[in-house]
């Protein structure tokens, strides 16, 4: 073997090794990195390699980085070749690696395998074509004993030349779970099923653990624009870059399988290539602070942008479709605006996006097609513009106007208020299924396609930057896609401690046969305090012992599953997960994802809530209390009660009333829609309506009072009471008392499951989830609506055929059952 490295020579030269060899490159020493900068004493870690080996690519490079905050020194390092059999040999003797203080030494490495390696790789056992080969470090200090290392395994990546192609994903629709449910090579996976094993760096620890529980299924969510170069999007960096992210997974678990998250960012230098394409804000800034630095982000509307990654994703789906670990990647998922959620950019700057010359282009096109002449457009808006040149961009001014505290705008003058935010996020949904067409096609439709969108009452809270430009709110116009697949958000942050909540259309997602999944970002006890335990006025209460911690992923984990949805645990590569007990625990609720695969996960609920999109582009923007008052209702006042709630769309009111509910609550029904109307001709059950009810008109005008959906609506701000008419019940203010919703369920005959208050209860056909957040201790009985043999579902323990379950309650802190229904 040919080395530069004198001191190496005598070793290689003396070695007996007849197969794979080593050759090392000259050291350099540069400045550290994040890990090592951060690092306490020696950072040791190898770094995965980029390049992927087969039969006619023998060779390929890692490198070695090592520093050591305390000073200058020597240690030792002796590395051997692992094989996905398990066996190993070893790459030659110990090797000297000097360290210079504040300095982090690299060191390039090249491994050569030979033409036994070659047929030993070729004849690997795996089901897949992609399997991995490790070089593992022993690192040795100058008095003989070994060192820790913060990485001390390559990975590399050897194609075995099987031509592998996508695996066959799908969302099963009409399975034995009733329920969209993730599909891969004819396995389902309900519940939580997956894990974001690659975020700036592999979570290896965490993936091999989580391989060892039989969980085998990893997000790898990179950040692509690191990879342009003066203007340029550098393709073949790109797969080099996913191929070390990859290798790294398949190093930790072989058996991973790996769907890929994309954001869709500009690099920083971008506007400086392309002028004029960045989102200009209300104040005429381009740029915001974000990672780090300023940035000016590609309009939304820019042709520039759109193209450029309309290129890099069909570029890089055909690559990983018909590349050497195709065969272990079901889905893509691409994401802008903030967090790659489709959340628009702004809001934490307090400043409104939307005034590039591109996106007042698109505006007015949109307003063409909707309206098809400037006299519709002005008898809606009440307005005399002379044509569709006359309108601008709705203004800061304009979108702010009102005072505190107005929920809804005069919908006779903010017209252009009205329908910017109505375009926008329609216009938002456009791009989402522009890029799944991309996917799609240079998938040959093999791979899944899904996003972050929806956060109808996430939202709420905020007022007056993000709720309405955050574009979240055509989802009824992407339910008919047919190219997503999956729709994703994080659970609620609003007091995690009392309640998983997501307040999102979960069963009109899945009555369009779409997958939700449920991003579960909780953060653990091993979390950093200075960055993630936050004060209890922030609402982010975390949990603050390992015990907290098990109850609270024990309750999401029921709480997804009882959703009838997918998901994901999410610690940022944070390492929050590595404790026994986590180990334990994934791999005991694997056991009951695979159980739940053959049972019926539809909902049981007797209640839901009817969101409705239309009206919400009438609120004012100083609807602040509003908003979180009723993201508190929506978000733990009916289930608190014992009783399970559904949350659909009202485009999708016509499933709800065939479905059979006992009552539809309709949270915020400004809008008086005829439709709506004629559906609620025909349900026999009650119906409940918040604050506002058919106060808008369909000429665009304050209807106060009306009588519009049945029940007397008598003026915007009165008195919060409670008005019936039949079945039909008007609450004037956004979250009724207990006493309110206890009078109006027992009206409806709702059945109440629990014996007491502050119980929240998770159904679905075969899965019944007991939280009590802050438990007082005695007995809590639980009534199902009719007699049915339940287990514990975690420990097999038979409990009876009810229907009344007895409790007992710890005398101070939180308590979580999970339970299953047996076949009758």
């Amino acid at each position: 073997m040919k080395t530069t490295a004198s001191f190496l020579a005598a070793v290689l030269a003396a070695s007996s090794l007849t197969a794979a060899t080593l050759e090392m490159k000259p050291d350099t020493y540069l400045n550290m990195n994040y890990a090592h900068r951060h690092g306490r004493h020696k950072v040791l870690e190898l770094g995965d390699s980029s390049a992927i080996l087969s039969a006619s690519r023998r060779a390929a490079g890692f490198a070695l980085l090592a520093s050591d905050r305390d000073g200058d020194g020597e240690l030792t390092v002796k590395f051997r070749l692992l094989f996905p059999d398990g066996s190993a040999q070893p790459l030659g003797d110990a090797v000297p690696v000097k360290l210079r203080k504040d300095r982090m030494l690299a060191r390039n490495l090249v491994l050569t395998l030979d033409d036994a390696d070659i047929a030993r790789l070729m004849k690997s056992e795996s089901k897949f074509n992609l399997v991995p080969v490790r070089v593992q470090a022993e690192f040795t200090g100058s008095d003989g004993k070994p060192l820790p290392a913060l990485n001390d395994v390559a990975a590399i990546g050897f194609d075995r030349g099987l031509k592998p192609q996508p695996p066959e994903a799908a969302v099963a629709e009409n399975g034995v779970t009733g329920v969209p449910t993730l599909a891969i090579n004819g396995n389902l996976y309900p519940g939580i099923f997956g894990y974001v094993g690659w975020n700036w760096g592999t979570a290896r620890r965490t993936v091999r653990e989580l391989g060892e529980a039989s969980r085998h299924l990893y997000e790898i969510v990179f950040q692509p624009w690191s990879l342009w170069k003066e203007g340029k999007f550098d393709d073949a960096a790109f797969e080099r870059t996913l191929n070390s992210q990859v290798a790294s997974i398949v190093a930790q678990d072989p058996e991973a399988l790996i769907f890929v998250r994309w954001w869709l960012y500009m690099p920083r230098d971008w506007a400086k290539h392309n002028p004029g394409e960045s989102i200009v804000y209300d104040d005429g800034s381009t740029e915001i602070p974000l990672l780090g630095g300023p940035w000016a982000h590609a309009s939304y509307a820019s042709k520039a942008w759109l193209s450029a990654y309309t290129k890099i994703v069909d570029t890089a789906v055909r690559r990983l479709s018909a590349g050497s670990y195709a065969d272990r990647i079901f889905m893509v998922r691409v994401g802008y605006g903030n967090c790659g959620e489709w959340n628009n950019f702004g809001y934490h700057q307090e400043k409104f996006p939307g005034f590039s010359p591109q996106m007042l282009d698109a505006y007015r096109t949109w307003l063409k097609q909707r309206y098809g002449s400037i006299d519709r457009l002005n008898a809606a808006w009440h307005t005399a513009l002379s044509g569709f040149g006359a309108v601008a961009i709705p203004t800061r001014e304009e979108r702010l106007a009102g005072k505190a505290g107005d929920i809804l705008r005069n919908p006779a003058d903010t017209g252009n208020v009205r329908d910017f935010y109505r375009f926008f996020s329609e216009f938002t949904v456009s791009l989402i299924e522009h890029f799944g067409r991309a996917v799609k096609a240079a998938s040959g439709n093999r791979l899944l396609y899904g996003v972050f969108y929806g956060y109808y009452t996430h939202h709420l809270s905020g007022f007056p930057y993000h709720m309405l430009d955050s574009g979240h709110y055509a989802l009824g116009r992407l339910l008919d896609s047919p190219y997503v697949d999956t729709l994703c958000s994080p659970y609620s942050y609003n007091d995690r401690n009392r309640g998983s909540t997501l307040g999102m259309p979960l069963e009109s997602i899945k009555a369009h046969g779409k997958l939700f999944l449920a991003e579960m970002d909780l953060p653990t006890h091993l979390a950093d305090p200075k960055r993630y335990q936050a004060d209890a006025n922030s609402g982010l209460r975390f949990a603050q012992a390992e015990e907290q911690t098990l109850t609270l992923y024990r309750r999401d984990f029921g709480r997804v599953l009882t959703w009838g949805v997918g998901g994901y645990w999410y610690d940022f590569a944070h390492n929050w997960y590595h404790f026994d007990r986590f180990r334990e625990f994934a791999a005991a609720t694997e056991k009951i994802n695979r159980e739940a695969a053959g049972r019926d996960l539809r909902s049981v609920a007797e209640v839901a809530v009817i969101l409705d999109e239309e009206s919400v582009f009438d609120l004012s923007l100083h609807a602040g209390k509003w908003g979180a008052e009723l993201r508190d209702a929506l978000s733990f006042d009916i289930e608190r009660l014992g009783v399970p709630v559904d949350f659909r769309l009202s485009s999708d009111l016509g499933r709800a009333v065939k479905r059979g509910y006992r009552l539809l609550v309709f949270p915020a029904q400004f809008r008086q829609n005829p439709a709506i109307r004629e559906a609620l001709a025909a349900f026999p059950g009650h119906v409940l309506f918040l604050y506002g009810a058919g106060m808008v008109s369909a000429e665009n005008r304050l209807a106060v009072p009306n009588d519009f959906y049945g029940v007397p609506v008598t003026t915007a701000d009165a008195a919060n009471r409670l008005t019936a008419v039949g079945r039909r019940f008007y609450w004037s203010g956004p979250r009724p008392p207990a006493e309110v919703w206890k009078a109006v369920l027992k009206q409806a005959k709702v059945h109440r499951y629990a014996s007491r208050d502050e119980t929240y209860i998770y159904a679905n056909a075969s899965y019944l989830g007991i939280w009590v957040p802050a438990s007082d201790g005695g007995t809590l009985t639980v009534t199902l609506p009719e007699a049915a043999r339940m287990t514990d579902a975690e420990t097999g323990e038979p409990l009876g055929g009810g229907p009344e379950f007895r409790f007992t309650l710890p005398e101070k802190g939180m308590y979580f059952r999970l339970l299953r229904r047996e076949a009758r």
